[in-house]
């Protein structure tokens, strides 16, 4: 499973990218409303960061018109490089501007997915990826996870190359859960991320081997037995 980063704060993704393994992190619209710089400064630092560490960067168009999300795309592409993941919404518009952009060769998320059609529908397309919104399909009244297998199975059965991004998450049972059906990708909100590598179990198994260790050997480390 791939996992990134859904954020716009970079020096959040940095400090994420330190310790867990991701491939990249991903914004939309709303999140970039909320980057704390001018958006020329943030794009010219989420240029440099990708090429320095060869992370992938999600953008999502703005224009609501296939030609213009084309436009967009083309011009995302060209500014962000190869490591640029162009997110179309997964509407008629978006549908027509991903027959466009893969036919130039760039690499496309279809996203705000809520059903199991659309999915398939953008994986036909050539969609790199698809990106369902877990928690947002529970609301309607679906269930989120059961969509998603039945998406990842779609794409084996039918032989798409489509990679599922899940999004849109409350707990990390969610992405276990995903992970159960096979979802190659998710975006996880940085909050989350500890809790991901988090239990209590391995806590106390921790305090257990410290405790025997310093009754044995006091303040002695594992090194200090090597030979020298």
């Amino acid at each position: 499973m791939e996992f990134f980063v859904d954020s716009a704060d970079l020096e959040t993704v940095k400090a994420i990218d330190a310790v867990y393994p991701i491939e990249g992190f991903t914004t939309n619209p709303n999140i970039l409303t909320q980057a704390t710089k001018p958006l020329d400064v943030v794009f010219a630092e989420y240029r440099a960061y990708i090429r320095e560490t060869g992370r992938l960067l999600f953008v999502q168009v703005t224009a609501r018109d296939a030609a213009g999300m084309a436009e967009q795309g083309l011009r995302l592409r060209e500014y962000f490089g190869e490591k640029l993941v162009v997110k179309l919404p997964a509407t008629a518009e978006g549908y027509r501007a991903l027959k466009a952009l893969k036919a130039k060769g760039l690499t496309v998320c279809v996203t705000v997915i809520h059903s199991v059609m659309q999915a398939l529908m953008a994986a036909r397309a050539g969609a790199d990826y698809a990106a369902p919104y877990i928690s947002h399909i529970d609301n309607i009244g679906a269930d989120g996870i059961r969509c998603a297998r039945e998406m990842v199975e779609g794409f084996a059965r039918y032989g798409y190359g489509c990679k599922l991004l899940g999004a849109s998450f409350r707990t990390v049972d969610q992405i276990e859960r995903l992970a159960g059906v096979g979802c190659q990708a998710v975006t996880v909100a940085p909050a989350m991320f500890p809790m991901l590598i988090a239990h209590p179990s391995t806590d106390v198994s921790l305090t257990g081997f410290d405790a025997a260790w310093r009754g044995a050997f006091g303040d002695r480390q594992v090194t200090d037995f090597l030979p020298r």
